[in-house]
């Protein structure tokens, strides 16, 4: 740990830094106290840690990011290195070695390592090395877009990469990798048949701890071990204690476990105290700071041109408080020139659709090289932002615990500036953990000792330090095994199903859902619902059913409401998930005709923002009859409509929470409406509405032969009825894309695509290239 005089003018480091190397060569990099010495003598006096560094490296197993051997103590290690690489044909280090061998010789191998320890190095290797077919289960889609980048950058063009379970482009694949969620995860079980699943991975499998959606991984996980029992199954975790749990808790048999804590960059620590900062360590409990830090530790990092992330809340994000607490470095940060940054600037402001009227503080951030990353963030704008990021664009990101969950996003700095983390003590220290440990960069810098800086506030010093020292584990007792009230009523069925394996892998429910939406007699509600929202064929536009008088359409959303309950547990919705539901209702309108998310955010911020109103006063000032004074008056006294925000349902916790509260219509943050649009898309429509409403639709269909029926459900699933577009959907294509695609295609089915002359002129623009290239079987 740091010591008082480590900080005194011509303190000799030599000896210190041949005891660390000595201690490391015994036991591993295995003290994080060391590490942060090491990291002190870099930071302050780089010339005492020259003539040593190699051999620190090669001490640590950084095997490559050491060079030529320059004497016996590395010579020796590399042969170590090359002995590893000789039997198994890769240059691992000694945990990636050893987690490689007992995954290969274990069916199931649960095992937990620091961050930046070459998780997704060891992943690839293994996802490369299996003949069938690969699924990896990630906790949240803020994850998918990483993986789904980085392995479809690793294939070739016959491995067929996606983010949800479908079998398509079976002529020319010769296996597939589905980078999934637990949520999404069901749909698997349909085509057992189709698939030669050889692995399974499930990274960051700690969520087995988040409340509800721990719950579903369970699920998820024994799923999967009752239909695949002897087909490999790997889990990882960060930090805890007894990765074993994992096994035990899901009734896995006989499986491996192992806790490596090797780590492999240095951390200093420091404290903010009325603007300034101080060193101190955290593995002194005894002693607080040690040394004041001379100057701004967050300014000398932007400066040197590194990268900051503030963990802050997402209110705080929200209500701008970010920009008036961290306004110094905010204004260190310049406009950017580099054109590969403002290409992606640009293709973030063509997907929010932004204009002069409708500012994005999101991306006028970006052009300065700050970056904003939640979870109500659109997946394709977080995997911008990631890229933004990992292409060393970034000077700044102000993150929620999106990035707690395992995003391989490194930076220079990480400040603590909220210290509130979500669940039980020991959850609250593991994600302190995780997010620390985005502190410091591991570089390819061959023969480079890297370290990152950790700030705190001091006034949770000693908060922070009891949940650093405290050890993490997670529990051996599944919440499908508890009686906790933790879940509600509402989930009692899926944990029954998981008991008695009842699901109905058809429609994606489990079978006493089907049973209640089949008893239910919901025949009058369907109909009421296709005679008003289906026309021709179609479904009507959302502003026709604006202009559908309110006692239909109250009674439109009193059907919704009753068919949506109908599979629960329960007679009726509470008021809030009924504002839910309604508020819902026009985007999925707006979904199934086809609309780009930028179109929906737009038509959506035209309503809450009263666009009509708005346009009738204009020109009643334009035709002279009101003032000007009367104009500005009527203006200033337009306030945002009411516009529950979304939470996912079912949900009997649920508060109906304004959007907009009182706020005129001329100050409405148009990135709130993008970031509430995403959740209503996403959590309420995708993961809430979609498997039921399909469902019941989908069932009134095979009883009364209903055409409209069919089509209203392949609508809500897809936003379209025309088969070419479900195709092209399932093949991993955006309706962004699927505009332009249609004329290239001759003709579309689960084998291949076929496409025309056309295509030949679209993919002259290398960003159409990139989306369509896996399938151009040139």
């Amino acid at each position: 740990m740091l010591k008082p005089e480590y900080f005194e003018d011509g303190y000799d480091f030599h000896p210190v830094i041949r005891e660390i190397i000595s201690r490391i060569h015994t036991d591993g990099p295995v003290d994080g106290s060391s590490l942060e010495t090491l990291a002190l003598i870099k930071d302050l006096h780089p010339e005492m840690l020259n003539g040593d560094e190699a051999t620190l490296l090669s001490t640590m197993g950084l095997f490559y990011k050491t060079g030529e051997p320059k004497n016996l103590f590395e010579l020796v290690y590399s042969l170590f290195s090359a002995s590893i690489e000789e039997v198994l044909g890769e240059k691992y280090t000694p945990i990636q070695s050893d987690a490689f061998v007992c995954i290969r010789e274990n069916a199931v191998f649960s095992f937990s390592a620091p961050t930046s320890t070459g998780k997704s190095f060891l992943f690839q290797q293994l996802i490369d090395g299996v003949d069938g077919d690969a699924i990896i289960v990630v906790p949240s889609r803020a994850l998918l877009a990483e993986y789904i980048g980085k392995i479809a950058g690793n294939t070739g063009n016959d491995v067929l990469v996606l983010p949800f379970i479908e079998i398509v482009n079976t002529k020319h694949t010769r296996k597939r990798i589905f980078v999934i969620t637990p949520e999404r995860g069901n749909e698997l079980f349909k085509y057992i048949d189709q698939t030669n699943v050889q692995l399974f991975l499930f990274d960051e499998a700690q969520l087995t701890e988040d409340g509800i959606r721990g719950m579903k991984f369970d699920s998820f996980v024994r799923r999967v071990n009752r239909r695949y029992p002897q087909i490999k199954k790997v889990f990882a975790h960060p930090f805890i204690e007894n990765p074993e749990a994992q096994i035990v808790k899901n009734e896995l048999g006989e499986g491996v476990a192992k806790k490596y804590d090797q780590n492999t960059v240095g951390k200093l620590f420091v404290t903010h105290k009325n603007g300034r900062f101080f060193y101190f360590s955290p593995y002194d409990m005894d002693h607080g700071e040690v040394a004041e830090y001379h100057g701004d530790v967050v300014s000398d990092v932007i400066k040197r041109g590194g990268s900051c992330l503030f963990y802050v809340s997402k209110t705080s994000i929200y209500d701008s408080a970010i920009e008036r607490e961290f306004e110094p470095y905010i204004r260190l940060c310049r406009e950017i020139k580099n054109p590969e940054a403002l290409k992606l600037v640009d293709e973030m402001n063509t997907y929010f659709g932004t204009t002069s009227k409708k500012r994005s503080q999101l991306v006028e951030y970006m052009k300065r090289g700050i970056v904003i990353h939640h979870g109500s963030i659109p997946l394709k704008a977080r995997f911008i932002i990631e890229k933004f990021v990992n292409m060393g664009f970034a000077k700044l990101c102000f993150s929620t615990s999106t990035l707690i969950q395992g995003i391989n996003m490194p930076f220079d700095l990480v400040w603590v500036h909220n210290n509130r983390f979500s669940g039980n003590p020991n959850k609250a220290a593991l994600d302190l953990k995780n997010l620390i440990g985005r502190a410091g960069r591991m570089s390819k810098a061959k023969d480079k000792f890297d370290y990152g800086y950790v700030v705190i506030e001091a006034g949770s010093l000693g908060s922070f330090k009891k949940r650093f020292n405290e050890k993490s584990y997670i529990s051996t007792i599944s919440l499908l095994d508890s009686n906790n009230e933790e879940y509600s009523a509402d989930y009692q069925d899926e944990v029954d199903a998981i008991v008695n394996d009842t699901f109905n892998d058809n429609l994606n429910l489990t079978q006493v859902q089907v049973d209640r939406l089949v008893d239910s007699n919901n025949e009058g509600w369907i109909e009421f619902i296709l005679d008003y929202l289906m026309l021709n064929g179609k479904p009507i536009t959302a502003a026709a059913y604006y202009k559908i008088d309110d006692t239909i359409r109250k009674q439109i959303k009193n059907a919704f409401q009753q068919i949506y309950v109908s599979q629960l547990r329960r007679r009726d919705l509470t008021t809030a998930e009924k504002s839910i539901l309604s508020t819902a209702i026009p985007i999925l309108l707006w979904k199934i005709q086809g609309k780009s998310f930028a179109e929906i955010v737009s038509l959506r911020y035209s309503f809450i923002s009263r666009r009509d109103e708005r346009r009738a006063l204009r020109k009643q000032l334009r035709d002279g009859v009101i003032s000007e004074e009367d104009f500005k008056r009527e203006l200033l006294g337009l306030t945002a409509r009411y516009s529950c925000q979304a939470q996912q349902l079912p949900n009997m916790k649920a508060r109906s929470v304004t959007l907009f509260k009182n706020e005129s219509v001329l100050n409405l943050e148009y990135d709130l409406v993008i970031y509430d649009t995403y959740d209503y898309l996403d959590k309420v429509i995708s993961l809430s509405l979609k498997d039921p409403l399909c469902a019941v639709f989908k069932l009134y269909f095979e009883e009364t032969g209903d055409v409209r029926a069919n089509a209203f459900s392949n609508y809500i699933a897809y936003g379209t009825d025309d088969e070419m577009e479900i195709w092209l959907q399932k093949y991993g294509f955006e309706f962004e894309d699927i505009e332009w695609l249609k004329p290239c295609i001759d003709s579309i089915s689960e084998e291949e695509i076929v496409f025309n002359n056309h295509i030949s002129t679209e993919i002259e623009d290398e960003e159409k290239y990139e989306v369509v290239k896996r399938y151009l079987n040139e």
